[in-house]
């Protein structure tokens, strides 16, 4: 903790309980579940990595409730996020309205609940952008992008874009607010001009950028922008990739796998660095601090769909964000059972989350 800065009120991390994000590895992103895993899992959330919070996101509406009533349980406010990639508005929308009366049962039995009715939905949504899947939207969005696998396929005009976002996010918080009586947040990307006055909490998807600020005043200044709205702002996501360089890439880290053949690689010349991953952590979390943030959530936990291997051709885990190695028994099958281990960014995070909880019983 530096000069009179304080740390985020809410302190957490991202848990998918399973997207629909169509990896080719089943049907949702996470192809091995059970209440018993998910429930070791919250408990690590809260005991070792010292976090406070926890957005709880996925497709599952069932899997969402059992993962917010655990997390609940142990003690967590709960951000509960769900997503729907590629279905059509109006389905989402559905998707969303369940998801709001979900919450609301929590909040009323006395659960910390907020709910986030959307996540960069120029991405996840269609009709907003150009573009018939997710991941085509996304390169069109990052079209000047240093693109290394994913191939844009026009240019996305962001200005008349933004009328089509906060017509859907209108809708999307209308139809939560049918039900819900808690807090309500939008996640956002930093190329979508949201109407904030539509939500509670303003939400950043921290990494969604082709590059970060030259320097840490600047980033600050970055944030401190959206301070004119007088809304809490909230870290939904940050994070970067585990390999030397991922960090200066931003949201591009990702791009290092190799999808067009049956075995997906890392491309050459990637080099896995666990303690640059820390190491940004770190450097954003004093950042946030400095930029006054109301919370924070690091991406992400767990990420079973890219699994470590000691072959770096086949470490698809390097391409993650996560703070816990993913090591199946069988790497070659998706349904395998595996073990996680915390990477060096697990540590270093449950010691700056530990630290914060003891500033912030003083404050």
């Amino acid at each position: 903790m530096t000069g009179t800065t304080w740390p985020p009120r809410y302190r957490g991390i991202t848990y998918d309980t399973g997207t629909n994000f169509a990896t080719g590895q089943g049907e949702l992103s996470r192809v091995v579940w059970s209440r018993d895993r998910m429930a070791g899992e919250i408990r690590a959330i809260r005991e070792r990595l010292h976090c406070n919070s926890v957005t709880v996101y996925g497709s599952d509406l069932e899997r969402l409730e059992e993962t917010a009533r655990a997390a609940v349980d142990c003690g967590l406010h709960v951000w509960l996020q769900p997503r729907l990639v590629d279905r059509p508005q109006d389905e989402a929308i559905e998707h969303l309205a369940r998801a709001a009366a979900i919450a609301e049962t929590l909040r009323a039995d006395g659960g910390a609940i907020s709910l986030v009715v959307g996540c960069v939905a120029s991405v996840f949504v269609p009709g907003i952008v150009a573009g018939a899947k997710y991941h085509e939207r996304m390169a069109n969005i990052f079209a000047a992008a240093d693109h290394r696998v994913l191939t844009p396929t026009g240019i996305v005009d962001l200005e008349s874009a933004a009328q089509r976002l906060n017509t859907y996010l209108d809708r999307a918080v209308k139809t939560a607010r049918g039900a819900f009586r808690g807090t309500i947040a939008y996640a956002a990307a930093p190329f979508e001009d949201v109407d904030w006055r539509l939500v509670d909490v303003i939400g950043l998807m921290h990494f969604y950028t082709l590059a970060y600020p030259s320097s840490d005043e600047e980033h600050v200044r970055e944030l401190r922008r959206y301070n004119r709205w007088d809304k809490p702002v909230m870290v939904a996501e940050f994070g970067t990739a585990t390999w030397d360089g991922a960090a200066e890439r931003a949201f591009m880290s990702f791009d290092i796998v190799d999808r067009t053949g049956p075995v997906h690689t890392v491309v050459a010349g990637v080099v896995r660095d666990e303690r640059a991953q820390a190491d940004f952590h770190l450097r954003m979390l004093d950042v946030f601090e400095r930029a006054g943030v109301h919370a924070v959530a690091v991406s992400e936990f767990i990420h079973p769909t890219h699994p470590h291997s000691a072959d770096p051709a086949r470490d698809l885990d390097a391409a993650s964000m996560a703070l816990t190695r993913t090591v199946r028994d069988d790497y070659d099958d998706p349904a395998s059972a595996y073990t996680w281990q915390p990477k060096v960014a697990f540590a270093e995070l449950a010691d700056y989350y530990a630290a914060a909880e003891r500033t912030s019983a003083h404050r």
